[in-house]
């Protein structure tokens, strides 16, 4: 083997550049990331077989152990990630016959002051939860991030006023900036006021298994889940992001619990 193939560097470039034109913080942008990352890996793997067939003995044991470490990685990476994704669909229904009179309606993305489809989605599940259960309340949790001119918790109070909640119903968290920083202050204001436990988290189905986990971390004693659907947007690209994305979200809680 005297020089690699064109096509194996313009594969490890592609993958490159699309990691660094990807954005970990938006789900088409976390995608693109994706791809990029299978890309590189791709050229990887092909760099090192064609290395298992160098002239040289030393390069080619050399290779030969990279093969089996490289291999050994993807199939640990796949094992996960099936067990984790099962994990993920086995709770993404939610909890059967809810009867939690507190509402934790978590947070998601703004464009300005306008919710993404992701938050409406969470929203329209807790107003319809509220309209049927008419005691009981929702805390609004959300801090405001990157490309956000309001706090998600005052978008969301704004959206569920709007369409007739009570604004004497409604309690709002705007510190947290995470999942995790969500239920803990929610937690700080159902203590403070005394509402009423055990507690409903509102969610997307794919984020519903890591926010219960969470949540007994924080340390609520029962938690209810209210699943709300994955918004439907053209090619699902955004189902493929989320469930991906949300892959990764899990696998960091499990190292920060272990370390």
């Amino acid at each position: 083997m005297k020089t690699l193939p064109k096509s194996l560097y313009f594969t490890g470039a592609a993958g490159i550049s699309l990691l660094l034109v990807g954005d970990l913080y938006n789900s088409i942008g976390f995608l693109v990331c994706a791809v990029g990352g299978i890309l590189l890996l791709c050229a990887f793997v092909w760099a090192v077989l064609l290395f298992c067939r160098h002239t040289s003995p030393k390069i080619r044991r050399i290779a030969r152990i990279v093969k089996i470490l490289t291999f050994t990685a993807i199939f640990a990476f796949l094992v996960s990630f099936v067990w984790i994704e099962g994990l993920i669909l086995t709770h993404d229904e939610g909890t059967e016959s809810p009867t939690a009179q507190t509402v934790i309606l978590l947070g998601a993305g703004l464009d300005g002051e306008r919710p993404s489809r992701t938050l409406i989605a969470r929203m329209q599940t807790a107003l319809d939860y509220l309209q049927q259960n008419p005691q009981a309340v929702v805390i609004v949790s959300g801090g405001q991030g990157a490309g956000e001119t309001i706090t998600e918790a005052a978008a969301m109070h704004r959206w569920l006023t709007a369409r007739g909640v009570d604004d004497s119903r409604i309690y709002r968290e705007e510190q947290a900036t995470d999942t995790r920083e969500n239920l803990r202050y929610s937690k700080e204001i159902i203590e403070r006021e005394n509402l009423p436990q055990p507690v409903a988290v509102v969610s997307n189905s794919f984020h519903l298994y890591r926010a219960q986990m969470l949540a007994a971390q924080a340390g609520f004693a029962q938690v209810q889940t209210l699943s709300a659907p994955v918004p439907h947007v053209p090619l699902q690209w955004l189902t493929a992001s989320v469930y991906l994305r949300e892959y990764c979200s899990i696998l960091l809680m499990f190292a920060r619990n272990i370390l």
